[in-house]
């Protein structure tokens, strides 16, 4: 009888041996990403962040949606005062910045619950990490056009930041708001991914089994290195904050109007292509000592159907080529101005305060020899 016992347990012992040792080997080999790409599904992943660690609560978050099917990728910022409901059944309802992201599991059916998006990844990060990041990619260049003191040894243009500087450059902010803090962060993202072909040599399985060795993640290495494929070869990026407002007690809420709203311009614009460019807000600066050109680019490009919503002469150093600016964080509106106007050079410097979706700022390279007028 007891021989039988011991070679009872010895067999479970080696059942549970074997379950454990094909669950290691599962997790080791798994790819989730994959599954999605080739199912054409979305890919949801929350991103979440600090300047340092406060028990896995974060001011700083936002949801990356990525469509596999038609290269479009969308970042949707979360206001940390967010008011989400975590309970299934009851009414806990909590700021998000006050939420434990550790319990993903539950942060996620909250988010479902709220925002109908099935966010199956997340991803902790850190000052620390963002500085380590961008240094072990050899730094970024981001183009300056106001939103840095030029004392400081900054210049109006691309300057080159390592990993401190771009943690500096997020923090700060005039206001200290979390809104700047965000149009900063779509600066670096934007910037970042504009250049992504300078950073395809460091896609692979190495160079992300180093960057996420100071990463708290649910997403595995090979997944990792799939997504960072994925987001290399897609090539729209598009940001946008959550539509809401801020109730008497200090939460950030979305109604159904707000969220029709952010589903109709930002959600579908994922899943299929947008409109004519008629909608783009744009700017118009003169940044040439040639009298009249900005005017004279107004009307031109009104005839091509552009919504010029402002003209006048750029307080800015002069310029040789025309630029672009991206300033609220559609790519896709910046590159339909692009396409319109001829303009080559887009750059990032998100500010939602401004009314305007584009600036163009024209140089030499659109003076002609013809007249261009008094104005």
């Amino acid at each position: 009888m007891k021989k039988k016992l011991v070679l009872s347990g010895l067999a479970l012992a080696v059942l549970a041996g074997a379950l454990l040792s094909y669950r290691y080997y599962y997790l080791l080999t798994r790819n989730v990403i994959d599954a999605l790409v080739a199912q054409k599904r979305m890919i949801h992943v929350l991103v979440a962040g600090s300047n340092s660690f406060n028990n896995n609560r974060h001011r700083f978050c936002g949801i990356a949606a990525i469509n596999p099917e038609n290269g479009k990728i969308g970042f949707t910022f979360l206001p940390p005062e967010l008011k989400i409901n975590m309970s299934r059944r009851g009414n806990d309802y909590m700021k998000l910045q006050d939420v434990d992201i550790s319990d993903f599991d539950d942060v996620r059916e909250a988010l479902q619950r709220e925002l109908k998006l099935n966010v199956a990844f997340y991803l902790e990060l850190y000052a620390v990490d963002i500085e380590r990041f961008v240094d072990l990619i050899g730094g970024i260049e981001i183009f300056v056009l106001d939103q840095l003191p030029l004392d400081e040894g900054f210049h109006f243009g691309l300057n080159y930041f390592d990993g401190k500087k771009i943690v500096r450059y997020i923090n700060d902010t005039p206001t200290k708001s979390i809104f700047k803090k965000y149009d900063r962060i779509q600066d670096v993202v934007m910037s970042f991914h504009g250049s992504r072909d300078l950073y395809r040599d460091l896609i692979n399985q190495d160079f992300i089994s180093e960057t996420l060795s100071s990463f708290k993640t649910n997403i595995m290495p090979q997944e990792m290195l799939s997504l960072a494929r994925l987001v290399a070869d897609n090539t729209e990026l598009n940001c946008a904050i959550l539509p809401g407002e801020i109730d008497d007690a200090g939460n950030y809420v979305m109604d159904n109007i707000s969220y029709k709203i952010y589903e109709k311009e930002f959600l579908a614009q994922l899943l299929e292509d947008e409109g004519n460019v008629g909608s783009i807000k744009v700017k118009i600066l003169n940044g040439t000592d040639i009298p009249g050109l900005a005017r004279k680019m107004r009307n031109l490009l009104i005839r091509e159907g552009l919504n010029v919503v402002e003209f006048g002469t750029s307080p800015y150093p002069r310029l040789d080529y025309s630029i672009l600016i991206n300033q609220r964080g559609n790519l896709s509106h910046a590159r339909k101005v692009a396409e319109v106007t001829g303009v080559k050079k887009i750059y990032h410097v998100i500010d939602n305060a401004q009314l305007h979706d584009v600036l163009i700022i024209f140089g030499k390279d659109n003076v002609k020899s013809e007249d261009t007028g008094n104005n």
